[in-house]
């Protein structure tokens, strides 16, 4: 693990008739936010995606879901091709929201972050597995969080281990929250 952040995605928003005009809310090492319209008070946002393991935890027909996994509206498709050679495709999802630095969604986030670097840190002498193994040790580990949560991290395990992809539940933005206040795995995998 290194202190390095990962770099922020340089490429423009693509040129795209569901793009046009809209406000870029966000960035990552692969995504691109873009506000979306709200439909029937449901707050909505663009995802411009570059990684293919972050757009088959969006789109793939056995993806987590359930309370803690971001709502998917709709795969509106590809829409060029990022500067690192993998397409972008927009998908169109829920609007998460950062964490704020108390209450309870805070809380269990914290704990899951600290829990998931510890067990990195325990097994990294096993290098890039080691994200796979402390996911699988929080994933069957009693640590006092809801039945919900402790379902989410088997139901992330399992497509981590399905799709090759390497658990991150430590950067801020891969954990969010819904203006309820509910824990939401927001970006929790990456690429090999």
């Amino acid at each position: 693990m290194t202190d390095t952040p990962a770099p922020i995605i340089p490429d423009p928003v693509p040129d795209h008739p569901l793009l046009k005009g809209r406000k870029e809310i966000g960035r990552g090492e692969s995504t691109i936010v873009v506000e979306a319209d709200t439909v029937d008070g449901q707050e909505r946002v663009y995802k411009i995606l570059s990684s293919p393991t972050d757009y088959a935890y969006y789109t793939a027909d056995d993806r987590p879901t359930g309370r803690h996994f971001p709502i998917v509206f709709a795969d509106h498709g590809p829409a060029g091709r990022s500067s690192r050679g993998y397409p972008f495709y927009i998908v169109e999802v829920e609007r998460l929201y950062p964490l704020p630095g108390t209450g309870d969604a805070a809380e269990v986030a914290t704990k899951i972050s600290t829990s998931y670097f510890d067990a990195c840190m325990m097994w990294r002498n096993l290098a890039q597995d080691m994200g796979r193994i402390a996911l699988h040790h929080l994933a069957v580990t009693p640590m006092g969080w809801a039945d919900t949560v402790q379902e989410s991290l088997k139901a992330l395990e399992t497509f981590s281990s399905e799709y090759g992809a390497l658990p991150d539940l430590i950067k801020a933005d891969n954990l969010m929250m819904r203006k309820d206040g509910t824990l939401v795995f927001s970006d929790p995998v990456f690429m090999e």
